[in-house]
């Protein structure tokens, strides 16, 4: 913000001011309108062809070396009067000698005053390098609109977004995605709607005003405008099997991103949509396109897109996993080369630096790519691939969530849930806002995918999202306060480390009152943590353990498979329980009075532990590293499981 002060000079005598000006009048173009105008590093108050600007000099102990000098920095001198005014002023005894007028002097100097909305980045973020500053000299002088427009009218209303949509547009007649037709009778046609976001970095800066124009996809009808709409997505756990596999074999990761993927896939039905609002064809305004490829909206556009992809791997040498199928992998004598696909979003990498290369030119060949460089964001997380270590933190959507819920003024707590605590239903308690409690136990469930320390008290609280009371909200504001002492926790993983699978299972008893199943807790070698509760009643505290058991089981067969494609072969994956009954159950197939109506579908952990891929072991329960997901915990034993996890803060280990 530029502030402009005026000196003006008063006459000593009588304490008048010798001369009156209008300040408005001294620059008759408004200063914003200026501003406006003028590039970075020019703006600077508007200055009259007459009037010379002056600035304080700076404050210096040494007297001027030149005269000359000083007079310009000093510009108010004496100023000879004519003796014709002498004489004329002394006729009037009461009029005293006036001074000829001098104009003001225009002072301008930068003010902390700046709108904040026009600031880019936090303006509480410290000072920054100067390397820092010229790898960010690209993005400092790049202005793109901050607001996102709710209707078509307000967007055309600014350039920024004008833009935009004329770049999608673009991306149509590029791909070849549609012909304007003479609108058929009796054919049903989809109407089109503009959808406006602003993307950002890892840091929360705006960067790209995207503009969307998507079908509306709900007045489709099932049979005629489209058939199978199923397609495949990875999984979060795959996502860090990826990191875990990179991590271990020192292998970098790096991320594309496909331009209007969807527009890519071929449909096989007919389909008509309207034309673009605020855009039709002045010529042919009642006219509707036919879509040749997909649409975004359509039911059918995710399958269409995924169908053309895994057709175009598979063309060039690409194998898909056997149990993940958006994972495509491709061997070269030695060396592996995995690529794991979310939607339009591709994670890639290789042990051979080359492979890398050569894919991101096959894939810019085939379809219009956004090359974004090595894996930083993703899917909301954080990386950080050091030399050392990959560390995975979700710091940026945790300050986002705590600013929602207007939570980022509380206080810190060292622990997200009290040891001392004991939720119920709380029938007669004050009940709360609904919509407030779900969105927040389903943006805390999102956090839990990289922060396994609050994954136990989140899905404890989540289950009072039917009928949440005041004391619900209360647990679910210490989590909060946690989150706001510990917002850049995270998973580390180490590189040189053994890739290997440890299964942990433990099982809590319940309180009678709130529940008759018992929840379980699962953890797999920082890839995969899940806490649920069974979905049969126990009768016992040893059938639940080898209930529990047999559903940890599944999962460890799941990744063991999914490992295979990494070319990894696991026997014998231990499997560590703290029930020494649930144990010897599983290892001895005995009848007993407690056990034998246990479900048949249960027992099938006796043949992979038979087989030799699994196995069972008795831990003690201060060995056991689940504690995490079963029970509130204090401090120590807290932080404890927490760096025996690896969950770890970044701020000290980068």
């Amino acid at each position: 913000m530029v502030e402009e002060t005026y000196d003006v000079e008063f006459d000593e005598s009588n304490g008048s001011q010798g001369a009156h000006v209008d300040v408005a009048d001294i620059d008759e173009e408004p200063l914003v309108k200026v501003m406006k105008n003028m590039p970075i590093g020019d703006i600077k108050p508007k200055e009259d062809e007459d009037e010379v600007q002056t600035i304080d000099p700076p404050f210096s102990s040494m007297a001027p070396q030149d005269g000359n000098e000083q007079d310009k920095i000093l510009p108010n001198e004496d100023v000879h009067v004519p003796q014709e005014q002498i004489d004329e002023q002394a006729q009037d005894v009461g009029t005293p000698i006036q001074a000829p007028q001098v104009a003001p002097q225009r002072r301008s100097q930068l003010t902390s005053g700046h709108p904040k909305e026009l600031i880019i980045g936090s303006p509480t973020r410290g000072v920054t390098t100067r390397s820092r500053n010229t790898a960010a000299f690209v993005q400092a002088y790049s202005f793109v609109s901050s607001v996102e427009p709710s209707t078509i009218d307000q967007a055309l209303s600014d350039p920024d977004w004008v833009n935009a949509m004329h770049e999608e547009l673009n991306n149509f007649t590029r791909n070849e995605v549609w012909t304007l037709e003479a609108r058929p009778k009796g054919a049903r046609v989809i109407g089109t709607k503009w959808v406006f976001r602003n993307k950002q970095d890892d840091e929360g800066n705006i960067v790209r005003n995207k503009a969307r124009l998507v079908a509306k996809g709900y007045s489709q009808v099932e049979g005629i405008d489209f058939g199978e709409t199923f397609a495949p997505v990875a999984r979060l756990e795959a996502i860090r099997f990826l990191l875990a596999y990179a991590s271990h074999h020192d292998m970098k990761l790096y991320q594309m991103d496909v331009k209007s993927a969807f527009l890519n896939g071929y449909i096989n039905e007919v389909v008509y949509v309207e034309q673009p609002p605020g855009f039709e064809d002045p010529n042919h305004p009642n006219h509707v396109y036919r879509l040749s490829k997909a649409l975004y909206g359509l039911k059918q556009a995710p399958r269409a897109w995924y169908e053309r992809l895994r057709d175009f791997l598979i063309e060039k040498g690409f194998t898909i996993g056997r149990v993940d199928t958006t994972l495509f992998i491709k061997k070269a004598n030695n060396d592996l080369f995995v690529c794991q696909v979310y939607v339009d979003d591709i994670i890639f990498g290789s042990t051979n630096e080359e492979y890398c290369t050569e894919y991101g030119k096959m894939m810019a060949k085939e379809f219009e790519m956004s090359m974004i460089g090595e894996l930083t964001f993703f899917l909301g997380f954080q990386i950080k691939q050091l030399r050392e270590r990959t560390f995975i933190y979700q710091e940026k959507y945790t300050r986002d969530l705590l600013k929602r819920f207007k939570m980022d003024d509380c206080k810190p707590i060292e622990t997200p849930m009290a040891t001392n605590i004991k939720l119920d239903p709380d029938e007669s308690g004050i009940k709360v806002d609904q919509t407030l409690y779900r969105s927040m136990i389903g943006s805390l469930l999102y956090l839990c995918a990289s922060r396994p320390d609050i994954m136990f008290s989140v899905c404890l609280c989540a289950r009072f999202q039917a009928d949440p009371k005041e004391s619900h909200l209360t647990a679910v504001k210490r989590i909060l306060r946690y989150l706001k002492h510990t917002p850049s926790i995270g998973l580390w993983y180490p590189k040189g480390a053994s890739f290997e699978l440890l299964a942990t299972r433990i099982r809590t008893l319940p309180d009678a009152v709130l529940s008759v199943r018992v929840p379980r807790g699962l953890l797999l070698a920082r890839v995969l943590a899940r806490f649920v509760k069974q979905n049969c009643v126990s009768l016992s505290t040893a059938e639940a353990e080898y209930i529990a058991a047999g559903s940890t089981c599944a999962q460890l067969l799941y990744m063991k498979q999914t490992l295979k494609d990494y070319e990894v072969e696991l026997s014998r994956i231990p499997l560590l329980c703290d029930n020494e009954s649930a144990v010897k159950l599983t290892n001895n197939p005995v009848q007993h009075s407690r056990t034998k109506h246990i479900d048949i579908r249960h027992h099938f952990i006796r043949d992979h532990v038979a087989k030799g891929d699994i196995l069972l072991r008795n831990v003690g329960t201060k060995e056991q590293l689940a504690d995490i997901f079963t029970k509130p915990l204090d401090e120590s034993n807290f932080c404890r499981l927490c760096g025996e996890l690896n969950v770890l803060d970044a701020r000290t280990i980068m």
